[in-house]
């Protein structure tokens, strides 16, 4: 059973509701946060009921196509930080969070060797908080995020969607109480519950057409995605940036036997999908270390698969921070993100719109190879 925060919720579902109705054009990318509680899960063990954390927390951000007014507050990438900053501190019932923006901050200008702390804080987003929805269904989105990621990992995608006419719920990568993420099955689920109980409530929403669901995943988010897209119905892609579905066995044995244990398992060994799935993988120019073997999910868990390197793509690139410290910073971009997000794109809508987009896109690209 989930309890809704109401003032939340109210703000959100008014501004879908009481704009007037346009014909199709692109949008803009609205974006507002809805706070859960989940009583099915305890969250906190040995507490009862006068703990906030006693049951499962959940944070949803969610992008939305919005009719954008002059008066419209747009955010920074400061706001999303601060979400984290904020999220960790309530989520492990203690003060860890403070600070993280700004050590964030650096932490991407410092590896992306671009921008710095204050410049990439301030730097504007295209979202607007809390604008008014647009009038119309639209087709859902979910987005997994990587190992132990925020769900704002990837707005640069999530805006690009919205204004293309997409609802965008993202779900962290929260483990159980303190809410790091782990390897273990246990954790994986909760972060593939979290998502089935986001799904519950967005059905509140009258602007969602829940007849076709896509998911997305980036990394660990991939390998969430896949045993999500198993539970929950009217899945009918699934898109997977370099995910963990795929498993390198190699010597870290202790994840090894992590992956073999969520392998075995029913929800995974008896996961077999029809839905198209597009796997985007890094082509990197220096050699990774040492891969004993691949579980494959293609073809052992799904059958209608397209996957492509990138050419010169780091794992890291799939995260949008990777594009955005450059923008920030004014540096050199390369349109390895750019690519990934748009075959993305693109076959969301050919799947969720019935579109004809893809294949023209895959054309254009000059710097993809196709593996399957």
């Amino acid at each position: 059973m989930t309890k809704w925060f109401t003032p939340i919720i109210w703000m959100f579902f008014v501004g879908c509701s009481q704009i007037k109705s346009k014909s199709e054009k692109s949008y803009q990318a609205g974006f507002t946060t809805i706070h859960l509680v989940d009583t099915s899960r305890i969250y906190k063990p040995k507490t009862d009921t006068s703990d906030y954390l006693h049951y499962r927390p959940i944070d949803l951000d969610v992008w939305y196509p919005s009719d954008r007014s002059t008066t419209d507050s747009i955010i920074a990438v400061l706001d999303l930080l601060s979400l984290l900053e904020q999220r960790a501190n309530y989520y492990s019932g203690s003060n860890v969070g403070n600070g993280i923006a700004g050590q964030l901050a650096k932490f991407f200008c410092d590896g992306f060797k671009c921008s710095d702390s204050t410049r990439l804080l301030n730097f504007k987003t295209n979202s607007a908080k809390n604008a008014n929805a647009a009038n119309g269904k639209f087709p859902l989105v979910i987005y997994m995020t990587a190992f132990n990621g925020m769900s704002y990992e990837n707005f640069s995608l999530f805006e690009k969607l919205s204004k293309k006419g997409f609802i965008v719920v993202s779900i962290s990568s929260i483990g159980r109480f303190p809410g790091d993420m782990t390897m273990k099955k246990e954790d994986l689920m909760e972060q593939v519950s979290d998502a089935m109980i986001a799904v519950n409530a967005l059905k509140r929403n009258p602007n969602i057409g829940f007849s076709k669901i896509g998911i997305v995943g980036y990394s660990w988010g991939g390998l969430a995605g896949a045993v999500l897209a198993g539970k929950i119905p009217n899945v009918h892609c699934l898109v997977s940036f370099e995910g963990s579905e795929f498993h390198h066995y190699g010597e870290a044995k202790d994840e090894n036997a992590d992956f073999n244990i969520i392998r075995s398992s029913n929800k995974f060994k008896n996961l077999h999908l029809t839905i198209p799935y597009l796997r985007l993988e890094s082509a990197p120019s220096t050699q990774p270390d040492k891969i004993d073997s691949v579980y494959q999910f293609y073809p052992n868990n799904v059958n209608n698969a397209q996957i492509f390197t990138i050419d010169s793509m780091q794992h890291e690139d799939f995260d949008c921070f990777s594009f955005i410290v450059k923008r920030s910073g004014n540096c050199a971009i390369n349109q390895r993100y750019n690519t990934a997000l748009n075959l993305c794109v693109s076959f969301l809508e050919d799947n969720l719109k019935s579109e004809n987009h893809f294949s023209t896109t895959v054309k254009e690209m000059k710097n993809i190879t196709e593996k399957k």
